[in-house]
């Protein structure tokens, strides 16, 4: 947004302002500083400082007005720079400050042929009129591009994050959401704990049932997760039929209790075995996972449907150590 400030309307005005040079008011050339300084004020000031962002936003329609005093005014060959705002407004606005800009530029269309007239601003309905049709045209259709573009955007944001068969967060999205876990539990201090389980016989299912009833049970462990833990707890699949959940704010006991709502929710053609673990303030959401998964491996190795805890440490995990 900053190079379209600069190469977008800095560099347009630029050689409007050259162009006929001598022939030009004073007033043209107030307003083509202005005009030029406004995109760049917009694009490096944050909406947070409402007065100067907006007076950036809002002022640089005015200050494109002045170029077209004693030029022909609305028919004026500088009136297609009004049309730079009218980008800006239909990419980077809200739908209210857009609203606000095109009545802005109607303002500023229609405006100065009443207050002033000729001979800087020739009475003249018809280009007026164009010029408003056309800069809403401009900054409708760009807004409607926009908003298809941010939906098709966040779509292919979720599905790239998202597992299509449970709707719980796949690896890539475990991995994202996990970390910023992690670090606001940092921040925070608040314990957390760590759930990985495994379905037990879903490798049967699919063999003697189809994959259509293992696809099923998958997805009813993925609701029975949904609902026996927390809304603000990480869920994921990370594959095949293995699950993941990382309990924010979970002390070890927190983390059993889920554990043990799951496991009574659970029927026994979804049965599980399940490692825990909490973490230790430290370590990375791979090392707390890998520590984990020492937890389930013993709870599978031991027969199935039951719960292990995961060894303190990776090298209490080592069976060289």
């Amino acid at each position: 947004m900053l190079r379209y400030g600069l190469l977008g309307n800095a560099l347009p005005i630029a050689v409007a302002t050259a162009t006929d040079f001598s022939s030009h008011h004073t007033v043209f050339f107030v307003g083509a500083v202005g005009a030029g300084l406004a995109p760049i004020g917009v694009t490096v000031v944050d909406r947070s400082r409402r007065v100067p962002f907006y007076a950036c936003a809002y002022g640089g329609i005015p200050c494109l007005t002045m170029m077209q005093a004693y030029s022909g005014g609305a028919a004026s060959p500088y009136a297609v720079l009004m049309m730079m705002a009218m980008i800006w407004f239909g990419v980077q606005a809200t739908d209210r400050e857009m609203l606000v800009g095109l009545a802005d530029l109607a303002l500023c269309a229609y405006g100065p042929m009443l207050l002033f007239g000729p001979p800087a601003y020739p009475v003249d309905w018809g280009h007026a009129t164009l010029l408003v049709l056309v800069g809403v045209a401009v900054a409708g259709s760009l807004r409607a591009v926009t908003r298809e573009t941010q939906s098709l955007s966040e779509k292919l944001r979720k599905e790239a994050i998202v597992d299509d068969l449970t709707g719980l967060l796949n690896r890539r999205g475990w991995r994202r959401e996990g970390e910023r876990g992690l670090a606001r539990a940092a921040r925070s201090g608040n314990p957390v704990g760590l759930l990985l389980i495994d379905l037990d016989n879903l490798k049967e299912i699919n063999d003697s049932r189809g994959h259509d009833e293992g696809d099923r049970v998958l997805r009813e462990t993925a609701d029975r997760l949904r609902h026996a833990l927390r809304a603000g707890d990480v869920l994921a699949r990370l594959g095949g039929d293995e699950f993941a959940a990382l309990l924010t704010e979970a002390d070890p006991d927190a983390v059993h209790g889920a554990v043990e709502r799951l496991r009574q929710v659970t029927p026994e053609l979804g049965s599980f075995s399940a490692g825990v673990a909490s973490w230790n303030g430290s370590e990375s959401l791979d090392e707390l996972l890998h520590r984990c998964d020492m937890g389930l491996y013993t709870a599978k190795t031991s027969g199935g449907a039951r719960v292990a805890p995961a060894p303190a440490s990776l090298e209490e995990s080592d069976p060289a150590q």
